[in-house]
């Protein structure tokens, strides 16, 4: 009960002379500016001068990390005119550029093509539809049919995916700031800095010697009564002693 297949030449045959060339345009650019926010806004309405928009767009210009980013699309007629107008923002500098161009005419002709023949097979099944009398033919055909119908869904969306991106040229701009160099000081120090060594220097010994100054006179009020008790103790003890060596002797 299948359909016949759609004859060249008629509604299932399509003519990939009448097609223009299709490529996918897609370029990235990494740039150093002075201004984030300012070539941040000025990008974005490059592309809509240009007829285009901006697809996705992030700005953080906050601290040390600070960078934006930029989706843009635009008429792929247009993309060298956004290209070089991204590569001359004021006081830009561009750290790395690159371009992709990948040709997809042979695939959509293919698909537009396979819509053409898809859709002539749908009605095919419509007619046997309209023809079946028994309950089992119908659900045959139904069955067929919707299939049928799903694959109409899908080879448009890849149609209409294709069409987007060859008629839109994308351009991705990253934006970062110039990095903070910090250059060590040449050539000998002046007597300034080296009276100013000095003086930190000498201050430091001062609160050293301070320090050890201290601690010996704490342990000094702690030994000299020490001594005090003990060296008359000691006198006190030794008379026994001397008077029991004389007494043996």
């Amino acid at each position: 009960m299948a359909p016949d297949a759609a004859p060249d030449g008629g509604t299932g045959a399509f003519s990939a002379f009448s097609l223009p060339d299709r490529l996918i345009v897609t370029t990235s650019l990494d740039l150093e500016v002075s201004g984030l926010r300012r070539a941040y806004v000025e990008i974005g309405g490059y592309a809509r001068d240009l007829g285009g928009f901006v697809a996705d767009a992030q700005l953080s210009d906050v601290g040390e990390g600070a960078s934006a980013f930029l989706r843009l699309r635009v008429p792929a007629t247009r993309h060298d005119d956004l290209v070089a107008a991204v590569r001359g923002v004021a006081d830009a500098e561009v750290q790395r550029e690159a371009s992709t161009a990948k040709e997809v005419t042979a695939e959509y002709t293919d698909l537009q093509s396979r819509v053409v023949n898809l859709r002539a097979t749908e009605a095919q099944y419509q007619q046997l539809l309209n023809r079946a009398g028994i309950i089992d033919e119908v659900l045959k055909v139904t069955a067929k049919l919707d299939q049928v119908r799903g694959e109409i869904e899908q080879v448009e969306g890849r149609v209409k995916l294709i069409e987007d991106q060859s008629d839109f040229a994308t351009v991705a701009v990253r934006l970062s700031l110039p990095a903070i160099v910090v250059e060590p000081s040449g050539g000998l120090p002046s007597p300034v800095a080296v009276l100013v060594d000095a003086l930190a220097t000498s201050l430091t010994v001062a609160h050293a010697l301070l320090n050890i100054a201290i601690v010996l006179f704490v342990a000094g009020l702690w030994i000299v009564p020490a001594l005090l008790i003990a060296v008359p103790a000691r006198r006190r003890l030794r008379r026994p002693v001397e008077a029991m060596k004389a007494w043996f002797s």
